[in-house]
């Protein structure tokens, strides 16, 4: 195991936490008022088309598949590497997701709505209610945790599936679905847990 990624992560923690601050106090709220005003433009609905790339159904969906694969490789009579692959992929989206529903219901942040609807801003805490549930973003931290545990085995991809997983994390903001500090916190949970998988499965070859 990397003996520098525990340090590495309290640093990235501790840095996340002040950008969550910073955007929390003085960005967010003018980020969701501008998203509001173009809600009737092609940026809203670019912003939905880009969601449904990390949209829950589909990627339990995905999850099902991958799981359906890889068992049935690495079950029978020769299984190959990509199948395991697959099956540390597939545990570790799992474990990203189980991880931000936790840190939802924790929090339990008002989503935008409630800005616009009856100006309510902040965290309430312990809810389950989706109102409720805005931090941290869950479809950042599923395509981010995708998109970081396939870059940390396509090496060369890797800016390719950052750049996707960027796109997807900011039309949450233009969906009105979430604040720009849910979406950076989605992707540091999505990124540092795929880190941690990798390192404690493993690291594998890399492409």
């Amino acid at each position: 195991m990397n003996s520098r990624l525990p340090a590495q992560s309290l640093r990235a923690a501790l840095a996340l936490a002040c950008l969550v601050a910073l955007s929390y106090l003085f960005f967010d709220r003018s980020a969701a008022w501008f998203a509001q005003s173009v809600k009737h433009t092609g940026a809203f609905d670019l912003a939905k088309l880009l969601s449904l790339a990390a949209n829950g159904t589909f990627i339990f969906s995905l999850l099902a598949a991958g799981f359906t694969v890889s068992a049935f490789n690495l079950l029978g009579p020769a299984p190959k590497t990509w199948a395991r692959e697959l099956l540390r992929v597939c545990l570790t989206v799992c474990a990203a997701i189980a991880l931000v529903e936790c840190l939802k219901f924790v929090f339990g942040r008002c989503r935008p709505q409630l800005l616009f609807q009856e100006g309510r801003y902040g965290f309430t805490w312990f809810s389950s209610k989706d109102v409720f549930n805005s931090f941290p973003s869950g479809h950042s931290t599923r395509i981010f945790v995708i998109c970081a545990a396939l870059a940390l085995r396509f090496r060369r991809y890797a800016v390719l599936l950052y750049g996707v997983a960027a796109l997807v994390g900011a039309s949450r903001v233009f969906a009105l679905k979430h604040y720009p500090s849910d979406v950076l916190a989605g992707a540091f949970l999505g990124v540092i847990v795929a880190c941690w998988a990798r390192e404690l499965c493993g690291n594998g070859p890399e492409a």
